[in-house]
């Protein structure tokens, strides 16, 4: 009995992990879209600024996210 009841908090965790995976990867994907893509259009902050700083966000998030998703997804 408590055997089922430490599994499910398990599953749990992991459930909560792998959705805070794919969190992190709309993120950086919202990330990319708003700071890079806005930099070619409009920039008011000075380009490479704003450039440099949504790809080193995008790019960490997006590594951070596929790792929890990788890491925790059910098989």
């Amino acid at each position: 009995m408590e055997k089922e009841v430490i599994q499910q908090k398990q599953n749990k965790i992991l459930r909560f992990l792998l959705n805070f995976g794919k969190l992190i990867i709309d993120a950086a994907k919202l990330c990319f879209g708003s700071l890079v893509l806005g930099t070619v259009i409009k920039g008011e902050i000075p380009q490479s600024t704003l450039l440099v700083t949504g790809i080193i966000a995008s790019g960490v998030g997006a590594i951070i996210g596929v790792t929890l998703v990788t890491l925790f997804e059910e098989k």
